[in-house]
């Protein structure tokens, strides 16, 4: 965490938007339809956002999550040893690391509230060039991020291996000027983006999309598509053997399962236990056999389609 020696023009989200509004105002300069796919590099470790952002806030203000002394009973022996290493021994830019310091993880939140306010801040500018160029009325815009980050919730910081709701439940804005707004509950993944933004543009799909599209949900807030989310994390390193090399996590209105390599597996009731603090794997064997067979029915209903042959009946 640092104040980079350089000005905020210069840092990764600026460039970004700015890239963003240049390839907008060409498109729109030639008159043909576009897509313009504005990835920040941020939030992310290192936290840097470079002057007035870095200073927006007080790590003293900064609450710790509520998880924050989670012990973590019944978790996966990594990640009860990855609680327990502190920031020093990070050796990468993203690194598997406990929250073993208040201080640092105030620090981390301050500043990585400043960036994601920087971000903030440079979407803002991009959807001000849409609407100086009048292409509001004729621009779905999405909002989104591929994972969270822990910051100090159950006593972890960063990322990687942690499918705790710090993780998984990200932002997910989709604004159609052809729709009213609407607020849902209902599931969605990554992977539907696509399907979506093909079905509100009336253009085919292709063959083997793994998404479904979310314009059921878009038009009845109260509607729902998915009956679960598939998670798949494969560690492509080198690790001590009490580390999983696969992750697996099937996300449903009422639970989050997850099965590691390893062996070992996590079960939590959502609705009553957000936090995710108890896992009941080990108590509820009939609710635990249902989760793995659920798993085991989405993760084959995620195949791969896109190759193979063709078959057409007379």
């Amino acid at each position: 965490m640092y104040d980079p020696p350089y000005r905020e023009e210069s840092h990764s989200s600026s460039f970004v938007a700015d890239r963003t509004i240049d390839f907008i105002e060409d498109a729109t300069a030639e008159g043909s339809p576009w897509l313009a796919w504005a990835s920040f590099p941020d939030p992310h470790h290192p936290f840097t956002p470079p002057g007035r952002w870095y200073d927006r806030h007080d790590p003293a203000d900064m609450e710790l999550p509520a998880t924050f002394d989670d012990p973590m009973q019944g978790a996966p022996a990594f990640l009860k040893m990855t609680q327990q290493r502190p920031v020093h021994d990070m050796r990468y830019w993203v690194d598997v690391i406990g929250a073993t310091s208040p201080e640092v993880t105030r620090a981390a939140i301050a500043a990585n509230y400043g960036t994601i306010e920087m971000i903030d801040d440079r979407v803002g500018q991009i959807l001000a060039a849409v609407e100086r160029l009048g292409q509001t009325d004729n621009t779905i815009v999405v909002f989104t991020s591929d994972h969270g980050d822990m910051m100090g919730d159950h006593h972890l910081l960063l990322k990687g291996m942690m499918h705790y709701r710090g993780c998984t439940q990200v932002p997910m804005v989709i604004a159609d000027p052809r729709r009213a707004a609407g607020r849902s509950s209902s599931l969605i993944s990554s992977i539907d983006v696509p399907s979506t933004l093909l079905d509100l543009c009336d253009i085919d799909g292709f063959k083997g999309t793994q998404g479904v599209s979310q314009t059921p949900v878009l038009d009845d807030p109260s509607a729902s598509v998915r009956d679960a989310v598939l998670i798949e994390d494969d560690i492509d390193m080198k690790l001590p053997p009490v580390f999983p090399t696969s992750i697996r996590t099937l996300i449903t209105p009422t639970h989050r399962y997850s099965r590691y390599s390893t062996g070992e597996d996590q079960l939590y009731e959502l609705g009553t236990d957000d936090d995710e603090r108890t896992n009941v794997s080990g108590v509820d064997p009939k609710r635990r056999a249902e989760a793995i067979e659920q798993l085991t029915d989405t993760m084959m209903a995620h195949t791969n389609k896109a190759g193979g042959a063709v078959f057409m009946a007379n």
